[in-house]
This record gives structure tokens, C-alpha cells and sequence, in this order.
């Protein structure tokens, strides 16, 4: 899953040309959590969305379920992100990296997940616009999918990650591109490292956040 994520970028490198204009009004930081209106992209502009999906048939926007990530598996059929699916509402959120806990409940320890090079990681999602009366919300969902290569010692999942070519063909293709993404997933290009549990803080931020420690040895 992804639950928690750093998307305070230091360099664009290759990705300057489709996310170069972050929209101002964004959150910016080390320890974003759902509910944050977060940069992301679609094929025409990027904007501020709520992170956690608010399907159009809503009643109200905050809902009784969490909606921040959606299963490859199901995606296409849950009720939440069905319209989106359907619509091919496709979107990337940029990051610095994500977090990612493990070990044993009440003791886990927080690590941090980043692209080897100083560039941005880009995580597959799909948007939404949910409107009531003159209440209207932009919101997104991060997909995710089984996790492979190094990043399977680590938790069972992990965000659908796509490299430049694959970020194009999102936006411009769509869902008809999805398995071939997913079937195209490489993680060579990615490393983590274990990080403060202050992180588990969601109120917590500096870029200590994202800085490795030493774990005591057993």
C-alpha cells in the first residue's frame, strides 16, 4: 500500500516537461498523508486533489471508507473508482519517495522508499470530480499492486510506479495501456532505507523525515 509519502522534490531531471508546473495551492512536504490536497497531473494541467478518491454519486464528500489507494486487482470493479476507471480519469502523483513500515505490530519500524537516481518517483492514480450544488472537490487515488523484486522483502505492496515512457502512455493512452504497465513494472531502479518513527506522526515534517538511521543490532 501507500499510506504516507514525501513529495517535496529536489531536482525534475526527466520529468520537468510533464510535471513542470506544480499547482501552488498544493501540500508540499515530507510527511504527506491522505486527506492532503496533493500535486497531480493529468494529460492537460496539474491541480490540487484530494488524496482519497470522492466518486461523482457520493451524498457528501468525507466517506465512511478509505479510498487513498486502489487494488490493481479490483480497481476496475469497485464501486469508488469504477466511474474513473471507465472514463480512463488517468493521473500521475509525483514523489519524492514513500514510506513503508515493517515488523511486528506496536514495534514496527518506518522505512523510506526512493528512486536510486535524485529524481522524482511517479506513482499511477486516477481522478475524480465530485460536485454537490456549488460544492465541488478534485480528488485522486494512488493504484497499487503486488510488490516484487527488492521491494517484496520489504511489504506485500507497493504503488504502481512508472518510469517516463510509461508515465506518457497513462496519460495519453489510458486504462487500455494497464496491464501492459503492469506486466512492464520494474523496481531495479529503486532502494530504501529504515527512518525515524517520527514519521509516524502524521503532524511531523522536516526533511529529517526522509534521512537514514542506524538500527541497533539484535
Amino acid at each position: 500500500m501507500c499510506g504516507r509519502y514525501a513529495n517535496h522534490v529536489r531536482q525534475m531531471g526527466q520529468w520537468a516537461d510533464l510535471l513542470g508546473d506544480w499547482p501552488a495551492d498544493a501540500d508540499i512536504g515530507y510527511n504527506i498523508a491522505p486527506t492532503a490536497m496533493v500535486p497531480a497531473f493529468t494529460a492537460e494541467s496539474g491541480r490540487a486533489m484530494h488524496w482519497g478518491m470522492v466518486p461523482p454519486w457520493a451524498k457528501e464528500k468525507k466517506l465512511k471508507y478509505a479510498t487513498f489507494n486502489a487494488r490493481s486487482e479490483s480497481v476496475a470493479d469497485k464501486p469508488a473508482f469504477r466511474h474513473a476507471w471507465n472514463k480512463s480519469q488517468t493521473c500521475l502523483v509525483p514523489a519524492l519517495g514513500y514510506y513503508e513500515w515493517k515488523g511486528e505490530k506496536g514495534s514496527k519500524q518506518p522505512y523510506f522508499i526512493h528512486p536510486v537516481a535524485d529524481e522524482p518517483l511517479v506513482m499511477a492514480g486516477l481522478w475524480e470530480h465530485w460536485q454537490m450544488g456549488e460544492d465541488s472537490l478534485y480528488s485522486c487515488t494512488i493504484i497499487t499492486r503486488p510488490s516484487g523484486g527488492v521491494l517484496a522483502d520489504l511489504h506485500s505492496r507497493m504503488p504502481l510506479m512508472l518510469d517516463h515512457t510509461a508515465a506518457e502512455q497513462w496519460l495519453n493512452d489510458g486504462v487500455p495501456v494497464f496491464d501492459d504497465l503492469m506486466d512492464g513494472q520494474d523496481v531495479s531502479g529503486f532502494t530504501f532505507h529504515p527512518v525515524s518513527k517520527a514519521v509516524n506522526r502524521s503532524g511531523n515534517e522536516g526533511a529529517e523525515l526522509v534521512e537514514p538511521i542506524e538500527l541497533p543490532e539484535n
